[in-house]
C-alpha cells in the first residue's frame, strides 16, 4: 500500500510540474525573455524558442496535465478501491460488495480531486505567479525536452483543434490586436493605483498618449501675448525688454507683427556691454526666423525643430499670418509639465490662468481655454466656436468693450464681469456660477 500511495504522490507533483510550466510561461515578459537571449543567457534562448510557439508548447503541458490526471484516476481506482470496499464489507454496513465498491471509487475520486485541486493546480499556479522567472528556469529544460519528443502528438492534436475551430467560422491562424491605447491606460491607472507607478510618472504617460492628439495652435504662446522688439529699436529699448523679461530668444518684426524678419537671441547682445551703442543695428543680430502651421500636430514640429536645431518658431496660420509663437520647452512641458528657470517664480494662481475664489467663484484670464476652463465649472461650452472665454465674452457682449470699460454679461448660468480691460480686449474675467439646487 505504501508504494502505490508514493505512486500516486508523484503522479499528483507530475500534474504540479506542468500546471506551475504553464503560468509561469504565459506571465513571462516576451520582450525581456528575448534580451536575456540575446544576451547569451542559454535559459532565456530556450524559453524564446518555447515562447516562439505558444501553441505547441500549450498543447504539450495540457498532454502532460491530461496523461498525469488520468492515469492519477485510473491508479487510485484500480489500486484503493477494493480494499476500501472490503474494509466497508468487514464493518457490516448493509450494502452488496459491488455497491460498496462503486461508493469507494465516488470518494476515492473525490478525495484525489481535492488533493489534484489544492497540490497540482492551485499551489504550484500561485507560486509561479509569483515566482515566474525562477520557475521558468527550473522547469525550461525538461520541457524543451518533452516538447521535442511529443511533437508528433502536438501535431495531431493541433490539427485536430484547428479544424474543429473552422467549423465555428474562426480562423486559428489570425494573430490576436495588439494591445490598444485604453489597454495601456487602464494599466498604468492600476500601477498607479497599487503604487508601482508613481504619480508624476503616470501623468507623463497620460501626456505621452496625448502628445500627437494636439496641434502647435492648442499650446502656442498668441501673437497677443508675446513680447517682441521693433527692427528699429535703439539699444537702449532692446535692453530694457531683455533686462524685464526672463527669456532668451525675441521675435523681431518689420511693420508689424505679421512681418517677423528673424529671432534675437540675448546672448548676441553681449558684445555691445562694452562698446559704443552708437554701431547698434538690430538687423545685423536677428537669426533666420523658423516657422510652423498652427494645424500642425505638435509631435511633428517637436520632429522639426529638433531637425532644424531651432528652440522657438514663429505660428503662421492659413492665410500666412502671425497667430504666435512656440518654443521647445511649451513642447516638452506637454510631458513633463510646467519648467521654471532660476529666474521665474512659481505662482498660486493656476498656469493656465483659473483662480479659485470659494466654491462658486472664478478669475481668470482673458486668455483661458474653454476646453481648460470646462474642469471648473458645471455648464457645457461651445468649444467648437470658440477658443477663449474672451472670444465668448465679447460674442455674448455684442461689441469690443473699450479700455476700461466695466461690462457684465450672463451665458446660461454664468454671470462673468470685465474686471480689467485693455486694447481691443479683456484681460480678467470674474465668473459666478449659480448654485446647484438640491
Amino acid at each position: 500500500m505504501g508504494i502505490e500511495i508514493v505512486i500516486l504522490i508523484v503522479l499528483i507533483l507530475v500534474n504540479a510540474f506542468f500546471a506551475a510550466s504553464e503560468i509561469a510561461l504565459v506571465a513571462l515578459n516576451d520582450n525581456k525573455v528575448k534580451k536575456m537571449a540575446e544576451q547569451g543567457d542559454k535559459k532565456a534562448i530556450m524559453l524564446d524558442r518555447l515562447l516562439a510557439e505558444p501553441g505547441r508548447f500549450l498543447a504539450t503541458i495540457q498532454i502532460g496535465i491530461t496523461l498525469a490526471g488520468f492515469l492519477a484516476s485510473a491508479f487510485a481506482a484500480d489500486n484503493f478501491a477494493d480494499p476500501l470496499s472490503e474494509s466497508l464489507h468487514a464493518l457490516g454496513i448493509p450494502l452488496s460488495i459491488g455497491t460498496l465498491r462503486t461508493i469507494s471509487v465516488v470518494v476515492i475520486t473525490i478525495l484525489l480531486s481535492y488533493f489534484t485541486l489544492v497540490i497540482g493546480e492551485l499551489v504550484p499556479k500561485q507560486l509561479a505567479l509569483q515566482k515566474a522567472v525562477k520557475v521558468a528556469n527550473f522547469t525550461v529544460k525538461p520541457l524543451t525536452f518533452l516538447f521535442k519528443i511529443s511533437r508528433p502528438f502536438v501535431k495531431l492534436l493541433n490539427g485536430s483543434t484547428n479544424l474543429i475551430v473552422k467549423l465555428f467560422g474562426v480562423d486559428p491562424n489570425a494573430k490576436q490586436d495588439e494591445a490598444t491605447e485604453e489597454e495601456i491606460r487602464m494599466l498604468v491607472d492600476i500601477g498607479g493605483e497599487k503604487g508601482t507607478i508613481e504619480a508624476d510618472e503616470k501623468l507623463m504617460i497620460h501626456n505621452i498618449f496625448e502628445f500627437n492628439d494636439k496641434e502647435v495652435a492648442d499650446i502656442m504662446t498668441h501673437r497677443t501675448d508675446m513680447t517682441s522688439i521693433p527692427i528699429d529699436a535703439p539699444f537702449e529699448e532692446v535692453a530694457e525688454i531683455v533686462n524685464t523679461r526672463s527669456f532668451t530668444r525675441f521675435p523681431v518684426y518689420k511693420y508689424d507683427l505679421d512681418h517677423i524678419v528673424g529671432i534675437l537671441h540675448t546672448k548676441d547682445l553681449s558684445q555691445f556691454l562694452h562698446k559704443d551703442p552708437v554701431d547698434f543695428d538690430l538687423y545685423n543680430l536677428v537669426r533666420k526666423a523658423f516657422f510652423l502651421l498652427e494645424s500642425q500636430s505638435i509631435d511633428i514640429a517637436f520632429s522639426d525643430m529638433q531637425k532644424n536645431k531651432v528652440h522657438i518658431a514663429m505660428v503662421v496660420d492659413e492665410y500666412g499670418g502671425i497667430d504666435g509663437m512656440i518654443t521647445m520647452e511649451d513642447i516638452i512641458e506637454e510631458i513633463v509639465g510646467e519648467i521654471y528657470s532660476e529666474h521665474e517664480e512659481t505662482v498660486e494662481q493656476d498656469e493656465i490662468g483659473i483662480k479659485k475664489i470659494d466654491e462658486y467663484t472664478l478669475e481668470v484670464k482673458g486668455t483661458t481655454q474653454l476646453h481648460d476652463l470646462e474642469d471648473y465649472i458645471k455648464e457645457a461650452l461651445p468649444l467648437e466656436d470658440f477658443e477663449t472665454i474672451n472670444g465668448l465674452f465679447v460674442h455674448t457682449l455684442g461689441y469690443i468693450p473699450k479700455k476700461n470699460e466695466k461690462v457684465s454679461v450672463v451665458y446660461k448660468g454664468l454671470e462673468m464681469k470685465a474686471l480689467e480691460v485693455s486694447d481691443n480686449r479683456i484681460e480678467k474675467i470674474l465668473i459666478k456660477q449659480e448654485p446647484i439646487d438640491n
